[in-house]
């Protein structure tokens, strides 16, 4: 698809298999830690359904479910602000320009948990009328909707800390530590092991223990993350994330507190069987709660919201 226009620009593509060239050995010897580190979060995955299929049946299905619910937000939000922060943070390493790079990175990082901690929030109240929408029909049953609803409340709890990976991992590469999110990737998946049999077994969790266990590693990998860079890297802005994570957290409580209304105005009786009940419900506590959310954080002076309000103005404005 890019190929026309690589060629309107001069490039001419040529297929060359010479896997000595310099280029290419540079590009697999970074890709080899990032694949790992990439695919860390798959391995957590694949051991939680191993050990949830020693569990009552359904738990597979169940993690699977609401893991890919989860995925939502955290690509349409974390994926989307580690593509756009990459190259500013790459470009601010390659000229030397610290100060920027640090910048860049802990705006990124506010940035993000301005767009998941309400998404978080909404998923963790209303997960069982959002699972009952999309998925209870024909064999998937309101208690399978229940179960689901619960490992998702569960696996919310670390979105927040799977974006920030998603934006903190990248900045390694750009400045040549390409092997500290592979090693800290590694110890998760080890540490991992040890956390589902504790939580889901020796706990009694059961599969809730399983994206308990998901979610502190998101949050562990975050922090240990969080720390090395800021040894390469120097400060990165802590006190503002901090203050900008108190105000965020204080319009989350008033988000909280729209969806748990919502929950009773239009979920009092359970779940409905009309399908329309359930999109009405589910549509107008998200939208009432995210304008109060927003309106809120905007209030408090949040930065990163007053930012983005600035670039949708100037593109209305356009």
């Amino acid at each position: 698809v890019q190929i026309p226009s690589l060629l309107r620009v001069g490039f001419v593509f040529r297929p060359d298999f010479r896997w000595r060239d310099e280029g290419v050995r540079k590009v697999l010897q970074l890709m080899g830690p990032a694949v790992i580190a990439a695919s860390a979060v798959q391995v957590n995955v694949l051991i939680n359904s191993i050990f949830a299929s020693y569990l009552q049946d359904g738990a597979v299905s169940w993690l699977n479910i609401a893991f890919r619910l989860m995925q939502l937000p955290l690509g349409i939000f974390g994926v989307a602000v580690a593509t756009v922060t990459l190259p500013l943070v790459s470009r601010s390493a390659a000229a030397g320009n610290m100060p920027e790079f640090r910048g860049a990175l802990a705006h990124a990082l506010r940035l993000v948990m301005l767009l998941t901690i309400p998404s978080a929030i909404g998923l963790i109240i209303l997960a069982e009328p959002i699972i009952a929408l999309i998925y209870e029909h024909g064999r998937f049953t309101a208690v399978a909707t229940q179960q689901t609803a619960a490992a998702l409340r569960f696996y919310a709890l670390g979105l927040v800390g799977y974006s920030a990976v998603k934006v903190l991992a990248p900045a390694f590469y750009a400045l040549d530590r390409r092997n500290l999110p592979m090693i800290v990737s590694l110890f998760s998946i080890a540490l991992n092991f040890g956390l589902n049999w504790f939580l889901s077994f020796r706990l009694g969790l059961g599969h809730k223990g399983l994206a308990l266990s998901t979610s502190l590693i998101a949050v562990i990998n975050f922090v240990l993350l969080y720390v090395m860079m800021r040894r390469y890297a120097g400060r990165l802005e802590t006190r503002a994330l901090f203050v900008t994570l108190g105000k965020l957290l204080l319009a989350g409580v008033c988000l909280g507190a729209v969806c748990w209304a919502g929950l009773h105005v239009f979920f009092r009786a359970g779940i409905p069987d009309s399908e329309w009940h359930k999109l009405m419900g589910v549509m107008t506590t998200v939208a009432v709660g995210g304008l109060i959310f927003f309106g809120v954080a905007y209030l408090l002076r949040v930065a990163e919201l007053r930012d983005l309000v600035g670039v949708v103005k100037r593109k209305l404005s356009l």
